[in-house]
């Protein structure tokens, strides 16, 4: 994780591909596809009323409702009144007419004859087939009497509900045991274009000029583009029929549906536009037949083309989060949310059931994952900000410790050195201190300055092809001359090696290292300086007899100012910069320092630098 943390676009682009990794479970989920579907119906009762409908003024529905049940009842009608009806319709002369009825059964002799006598006045005649225990394999229909269809079209009269029990969709053709039966909506408008046979083919269903997007791999469902709420066609009493109180010209030349409306008639159904009474059953047949002649299908866009607009979303989503952030990735997340939501609106208006639920549960998953990786990489920026901020006091209170002796040292000689009584050689002595201590002021900041630079780049490296074995001889003589105070000897074990680095630096590193060790280690012992080659690297060790260094205190001796707790009680002066600045020196070099060191058995610092 702190690896991911040290890169803001890989953190962001990781938290993408978690996003892409649950995409399928996001857009085949169950809930997210009736969310779908919800949104779907939404947007077709929100939309305005369509400015033009060539079916609107074609269909008209014949009621038998509650006043029709109240006064001829009880339901169904009795079939006298029925043929007395058809009689009344057929003088008006309708192009089709469709019977949203069941007639599977024989009922009173001439109450049937008056009925047949009436059914054949109409060319253009559908009546409704049903199968019996709809869903079995071997489902048996159940047809009108043959007397009845003898010159009729026969089809079946099923709506097809989704899970949530809303009908928004047909099934244009259904199977039962000896025959397969179209829809009464579809033959509806097959009779009234005057068109032959449905055509089928294998993504669609041709009905003369108009193709349905119906294929046979989603078993031939239209989607039904209702037009809206119960009551948008013309609709006429049955009651009102059979009493003659309707203008024939209504009816003459159109498409006329009968069915049962009345509330107690058990054939309302639910659909997306809906009242909470359902919608009728002759006028889900209407909405069949006006999308059907009014061309306006309304397709799902697939399988394919929601993942592959799933995969667009996240790659909006993945581009916002790696080349954005804070109020800028804000205000990119908000202007995909709202194309999504445009998009959805429009792609109705289109004719297309756009995934709205599975794509803006993708976007706010998106949108939530950006959110998490802003707060980590955020939390992480803070956290460091904080740590240099503490750093830099810490920094600051380090050299100000260190100044204020040599300061306090200089005030004091200063004061004194213009007094009077203050002997002459005394005078020379504090002109003495004053000098030194301000040599080592200038120093302390000098060093300070050295660090915070290498630290930054700022200090380039001026590599050239060193004999490292010339520079180690150099350094080890001086760090002699340093030793011999406390009688400790530097031994050199080098071979001859050449190597591309800034000699000046180079030689800073290990002369620090080897006056450490002499700062460290008691007096009579040595220290050994080891250079070795190895295949692509060169390593430069430092080995000393001191006391070691403590275990929880090996991995901090090359921060800045840090000083062991040793140090900082005994004798030994020292800011805590030396082993930073050594370490700035090596990495910039490409290589690493570390430390094997155990308490009494001494210490070894090993440097290794690349060849190359």
């Amino acid at each position: 994780m702190k690896l991911l943390c040290a890169s803001p676009r890989l953190v962001r682009s990781v938290y993408c591909l978690i996003v892409v990794a649950v995409l399928p479970w996001i857009i085949w989920n169950g809930f997210l596809q009736q969310l779908n579907s919800e949104w779907n119906d939404m947007v077709l009762r929100l939309r305005p009323p369509a400015s033009y409908s060539q079916a609107l003024g074609q269909i008209v529905l014949l009621a038998i409702d509650d006043r029709t049940a109240a006064k001829y009842g009880p339901l169904p009608l009795n079939r006298r009144t029925l043929g007395a009806g058809m009689q009344a319709l057929a003088d008006a002369q309708p192009r089709v007419l469709a019977l949203d009825l069941l007639l599977p059964e024989a009922g009173d002799p001439a109450a049937d004859a008056a009925l047949i006598l009436a059914l054949r006045r109409y060319p253009r005649l559908i009546l409704g087939a049903a199968l019996d225990n709809d869903g079995q394999p071997q489902a048996s229909w159940i047809d009108p009497l043959p007397a009845f269809s003898d010159h009729a079209t026969v089809a079946h009269v099923h709506a097809a509900p989704d899970p949530d029990g809303d009908v928004r969709s047909v099934l244009l053709i259904k199977q039962g045991a000896s025959a397969r039966r179209w829809a009464l909506g579809l033959e509806a408008a097959r009779l009234f274009l005057g068109a032959g046979r449905p055509l089928e083919q294998t993504e669609s269903v041709t009905l003369g000029s108009i193709r349905l997007p119906a294929s046979f791999a989603e078993n031939r469902i239209l989607f039904i583009n209702y037009v809206g709420p119960e009551g948008a066609f013309q609709r006429v009493s049955f009651a009102d029929l059979i009493e003659r109180r309707t203008d024939p010209e209504l009816f003459r030349n159109k498409l006329v549906i009968i069915g049962v409306t009345a509330q107690g008639g058990g054939d309302r159904i639910f659909t997306p536009v809906s009242s909470g009474i359902g919608m009728s059953g002759i006028e889900i047949h209407a909405n069949v037949v006006r999308t059907i002649l009014d061309r306006v299908f309304l397709r799902p866009v697939g399988p394919a083309a929601e993942f592959g607009l799933g995969l667009l979303v996240i790659g909006a989503a993945v581009l916002a989060m790696v080349w954005l952030q804070a109020t800028r990735l804000l205000l990119a997340f908000l202007l995909l949310g709202a194309l999504l939501f445009a998009a959805g609106f429009a792609s109705v208006s289109l004719g297309y059931l756009f995934p709205i639920g599975s794509l803006i549960t993708v976007f706010v998953f998106a949108a939530g994952m950006a959110a998490v990786s802003e707060h980590s990489i955020l939390k992480r920026s803070l956290a460091g900000e904080v740590r240099r901020r503490q750093e830099y006091a810490f920094r600051v209170q380090a050299i100000a410790h260190e100044i204020k002796t040599p300061l306090t040292a200089i005030q004091g000689s200063s004061e004194m050195i213009s007094e009077s009584w203050v002997p002459e050689d005394q005078r020379l002595e504090m002109a003495g201190l004053i000098h030194k201590e301000s040599k080592r002021l200038t120093g302390l900041v000098h060093t300070f300055l050295s660090v915070e630079r290498l630290a930054s780049g700022s200090v380039p490296l001026d590599k050239r092809p060193v004999a490292l074995r010339q520079v180690c001889d150099e350094v080890v003589e001086r760090g002699r001359l340093y030793a011999a105070r406390k009688n400790i000897r530097v031994e050199l074990r080098a071979l001859d090696i050449q190597l591309n680095a800034d000699q000046e630096l180079l030689s800073f590193a290990i002369y620090n290292l080897i006056t450490n060790g002499v700062k460290y280690s008691p007096k009579n012992t040595s220290i050994l300086v080891a250079v070795e080659e190895g295949s692509t690297i060169v390593t430069v060790s430092v080995a000393d007899q001191g006391q070691g260094i403590l275990p929880a205190e090996r991995e901090r001796i090359f921060e800045r100012f840090y000083r062991t707790r040793r140090d900082e009680k005994g004798s030994e002066e020292g800011t805590g910069i030396g082993l930073a600045l050594v370490k700035e020196i090596v990495e910039q070099h490409g290589g690493r320092i570390f430390v094997e060191s155990q308490p009494g058995g001494g210490s070894r610092f090993t440097m290794t630098l690349p060849k190359e």
